[in-house]
């Protein structure tokens, strides 16, 4: 079918869910497919309510497949997860909600729109999204068996559990006594986990690099790998498994897919790749392939006061650099590198402190952040070399926690 533009598409669909030309407009399924999969996640959201069929249609892991595949469709969107107070400290009711992002003569907003929300759910802990992958997101959960990571589908309105992660133990630690064990060795999935998708066999695979927690720090690196653990789980599988391959280092932070890879910051707490890289690099992982390497980060800088963090800037790696209270750089990852996509000062209207990037705002390639202790959201125009603040609307309640990221 010849790629038609996607208001074209949308015209298509508009006209398909008439009343009068329902029954009429049945269409082979190929053809559904190949129109549905160049639609953007917020009107498939609306279409999954036209009928049954429609919801199977969009419900359909084929679909998916053929949405992955795709170009991104239209500007990126933020969505919004909030977790509201309650008297039942076990159980707080959570929302995920599109947002309506605007930019008129230099103001911009974004507003939770008032009509039921793309998700409601139960959950008993605050934890934040962690990271996303072709339109999943995926968090945290601790449960007496071991560490869950938890996949949102949004546009399905459900929740899948992975299996528990369990926790490697050495035979010595194993036979020490009076201690609990399972929470001595606590794994850290929060700081070293990522989804991915392996289009070689159209599934979402989950990857969990994890560290055993020692009392104090390993000095030698050799035995620091030894102590890592790769662990893979396959969405809709009952198991993880271990594969032999670790990276070089321990890595840290939301592990960004793109290009078939995650990718994530080596962590931190040990500093012997500086004298090798001259910077912090990333860790890449092949999801078909299974397959650790290293990229050099974009240019040196000095290590104080500077804070690195990897963001998913519409299917593509960025490097954002944050030099404390003086200015921030971020970086794309394209074929041939690193490039430079900005560089601004951290002035007014900026606060001083930590920002985090969010993404990009539109396909002009503005970048959103926040200043999350404050709510606090801001806008670079690449064009015009300018910062706006933005206006979050109709999320009023102080108490209400929300985590905000571009989908």
């Amino acid at each position: 079918m010849a790629d038609l533009p996607s208001e074209n598409m949308y015209n298509i669909l508009s006209t398909l869910t008439s009343k009068k030309r329902l029954q009429a407009a049945i269409l082979p399924s190929e053809i559904m497919y190949d129109i549905l999969s160049r639609m953007p996640v917020k009107s498939l959201a609306r279409f999954r309510c036209v009928n049954k069929l429609w919801c199977n249609y969009i419900n359909d892991p084929y679909l998916e497949a053929m949405h992955t595949k795709r170009p991104p469709v239209n500007d990126p969107v933020p969505i919004m997860f909030r977790q509201f107070p309650s008297d039942d400290h076990s159980n707080s009711p959570c929302t995920l909600s599109f947002l309506e992002h605007k930019e008129e003569a230099g103001i911009c907003t974004l507003e939770v729109k008032k009509k039921p929300p793309v998700m409601e759910f139960m959950c008993k802990s605050w934890k934040q999204v962690l990271g996303s992958c072709n339109g999943l997101l995926y968090s945290s959960k601790h449960s007496h068996d071991g560490n869950k990571l938890v996949v949102i589908h949004p546009l399905r309105k459900d929740c899948y559990e992975s299996p528990p992660i369990k926790t490697p133990f050495h035979p010595q630690q194993q036979q020490s006594c009076g201690i609990d064990l399972q929470e001595s060795n606590r794994l850290r999935v929060e700081e070293s986990s990522g989804l991915g998708f392996d289009d070689s066999t159209n599934t979402f695979k989950m990857v969990c690099v994890v560290l055993r927690e020692h009392e104090g720090q390993l000095e030698d690196l050799y035995q620091l790998k030894e102590d890592l653990w790769t662990m893979v789980h396959v969405l809709g599988t009952d198991s993880w498994r271990k594969i032999p391959q670790v990276p070089s280092y321990p890595i840290t932070g939301e592990g960004v897919f793109a290009n078939g890879c995650l990718h994530w910051l080596i962590s931190d707490e040990y500093d012997d790749y500086r004298a090798a890289y001259l910077g912090r690099p990333v860790i890449k992982f092949d999801i078909a392939k299974e397959e650790f390497g290293v990229i050099k980060p974009p240019h040196e800088l000095p290590d104080y006061w500077v804070r690195e963090r990897l963001v998913d800037l519409r299917g593509e790696v960025g490097y954002v650099y944050q030099i404390f209270n003086h200015r921030m750089q971020l970086w794309v990852l394209k074929e041939r590198g690193w490039v430079m996509h900005c560089e601004f000062e951290q002035k007014p209207p900026l606060p001083g402190g930590l920002m985090k990037v969010l993404g990009f705002w539109n396909d002009n390639g503005d970048v959103l952040m926040t200043y999350n202790w404050k709510r606090q959201m801001f806008v670079y125009n690449l064009n015009s070399n300018s910062l706006h603040e933005v206006s979050l609307v109709g999320c009023e309640e102080e108490l209400t926690l929300i985590d905000i990221r571009m989908y």
